[in-house]
């Protein structure tokens, strides 16, 4: 079993409505499992303030909010997929909004590992069959295998 993953960290046709209700679903899991710390979710609001997380891509928008090494215990991956779009601020952008329905939450309790998840992610959201095949997840069983094949069996490897 993945170290990075977490089935309770996974979330299929979320109805959040704003970007704060993502990491209140996701963050408030991280707290509760222990895998970060009490002001977690705050971490990752100030970080989306200051430095949006949103990213285009030829298919759908996404984002990758992540915090501070500091706010993780326990590093960790998850996933949200949402049923309606919710606006994220652009990644290195100026103040443009899109349309995100893939997030990626990055708890990582170390900043290398950080920028490797953060590349890894990159790369694979390029791939349209990739997020194709998100899109389409019926289960958190299918989610757990798709992520773990694709994304954190490489990370492990490289951070050992």
């Amino acid at each position: 079993m993945s170290n990075l993953l977490d089935k309770d960290l996974i979330v299929l046709h979320s109805n959040a409505q704003h970007y704060s209700d993502v990491f209140k679903e996701l963050g408030q899991t991280m707290i509760d499992k222990g895998y970060a710390n009490a002001n977690y979710i705050e971490g990752l609001l100030d970080r989306e303030l200051n430095f949006a997380t949103g990213i285009p891509t030829e298919t759908v928008g996404i984002a990758l909010p992540h915090t501070d090494a500091s706010f993780v215990k326990e590093s960790k991956i998850g996933l949200l997929v949402l049923e309606n779009p919710v606006k994220f601020g652009v990644m290195g952008g100026d103040g443009e909004e899109i349309d995100v329905k893939i997030v990626f939450l990055l708890g990582c309790s170390e900043g290398n590992q950080h920028l490797q998840a953060l590349q890894k992610i990159i790369e694979l959201i390029q791939n349209a069959n990739f997020i194709e095949k998100i899109m389409s997840l019926e289960s958190k069983d299918a989610a757990y295998e798709l992520l773990n094949n694709n994304l954190t069996i490489q990370l492990e490897e490289e951070v050992k």
